[in-house]
């Protein structure tokens, strides 16, 4: 029990683990780029660091969802654990009172046994050879028979104790087992909670590197510079499926009348009637109110947001928690892309580490990166390897 109780005080202790345990930046992805020399090689510099540090920011948030997960674990196995120093409290007490009941027996037992030793004889047979007469006979054949009987109902009881002993102490070992395996399996959940706290603190500082590389490479940059990046970027390596569904949504588009200028006056009806119900809609309507508003790393909102972040607070107004990063919101039930309902999610990239939100007519909203608003562009231009995910109702 003394190792037991040590286990439950090293989690209560280290369940509490936070962020502050770190290691070498090095060690995580995201490696910087050259410092450029001219204006072109600034923007290529600034999209790939922007890139870099927005795969670290997924996976800064994937990390600390662990921690979440490991502390959460922790916290649950100290739970059983203490809930099973009652049981094995319980059960001591059991097997000492039962031992006090077969101690009750015990004078009884041994005056028997002694007896016994020295050589009394408690049999009909003695009785006849020592009584003085036949009414002396048949008084001590009676006495003998009632001592025998008390004896032998005495020795019962006695083994029934001794048997429910036997019993409550063999379920005292098992709890004192059991209360020592939740203690080992705690204080692993402690030693994993440890070491996700490390890896995220790891990534969350070479996060802050690469945003302070990405903010001077931005700060390099005209706007007309930025424009000029951000249009290469979306166009870039786009596969002849990906040209191809381009041409087609925006032909739809036209064949609808849905213009521009529509599209950017009446959007969110439009994307509240193409919403397979009422939830989807409303999801749909939340995100694109936070058009224009900025991107940060890590923000959930309401007046910023990172591309995941944009996407729970969205369904959250809807009422349904979905989880928080990309890679996780990706793990919901996948639908094809020409089956794509407003309030559906996007993710983009192999592994994933962006997310949108499809609104109709072949269009998404997105927070892209930092100096770039939320924004609604074609659905693949928001980033390759899209997939489409519908949020469970």
């Amino acid at each position: 029990m003394r190792r037991h109780a040590l286990a439950i005080a090293v989690i209560a202790a280290l369940v509490s683990a936070t962020l502050s345990v770190g290691t070498a930046a090095g060690d995580t992805p995201g490696a910087p780029v050259d410092q450029p020399t001219t204006s072109d090689q600034a923007k290529v510099s600034w999209i790939a660091a922007a890139q870099s540090a927005d795969q670290l920011n997924e996976a800064v948030l994937v990390a600390e969802q662990q921690v979440t997960d490991a502390q959460a674990a922790a916290t649950a196995a100290q739970a059983a654990a203490d809930a099973l120093v009652a049981d094995v409290t319980a059960a001591d007490a059991a097997v000492v009172a039962a031992q006090a009941q077969v101690d009750v027996y015990q004078p009884t037992l041994d005056a028997v046994a002694g007896a016994s030793l020295r050589g009394a004889r408690f049999s009909q047979m003695s009785s006849l050879l020592t009584a003085d007469s036949a009414d002396d006979y048949l008084d001590r054949t009676s006495a003998l028979s009632q001592v025998a009987a008390e004896t032998l109902a005495t020795m019962d009881q006695a083994r029934a104790a001794r048997d429910a002993a036997d019993a409550l102490k063999a379920s005292a070992d098992g709890k004192h087992a059991a209360a020592q395996q939740a203690a080992d399996v705690g204080a692993v959940a402690v030693s994993t909670a440890q070491a996700a706290a490390a890896d995220a603190s790891a990534k969350r500082d070479a996060l802050d590197g690469q945003i302070l590389q990405y903010e001077q490479l931005y700060s390099s940059l005209s706007v007309a510079e930025r424009g000029e990046a951000i249009e290469e970027f979306a166009t870039a390596n786009l596969s002849p499926e990906a040209q191809q569904r381009l041409a087609d949504q925006a032909a739809a588009r036209a064949a609808a009348g849905l213009t521009d200028d529509v599209i950017a006056n009446d959007i969110s009806d439009l994307a509240v009637r193409d919403a397979p119900d009422v939830v989807g809609g409303l999801a749909a309507a939340a995100a694109l109110t936070r058009r224009g508003l900025s991107y940060v790393w890590g923000a959930t909102g309401p007046s910023s947001f990172d591309c995941s972040g944009l996407m729970l607070w969205a369904w959250a107004q809807a009422g349904i928690d979905i989880p928080r990063s990309s890679s996780e919101q990706a793990t919901l039930p996948e639908v094809p892309l020409d089956e794509l309902r407003a309030g559906d999610l996007v993710t983009f990239y192999s592994p994933v580490s962006h997310v949108g939100m499809y609104v109709g007519n072949g269009l998404v909203i997105h927070a892209s990166m930092p100096g770039v608003p939320i924004t609604v562009v074609p659905l693949d231009r928001a980033g390759p390897h899209p997939t489409g995910h519908r949020v469970p109702r």
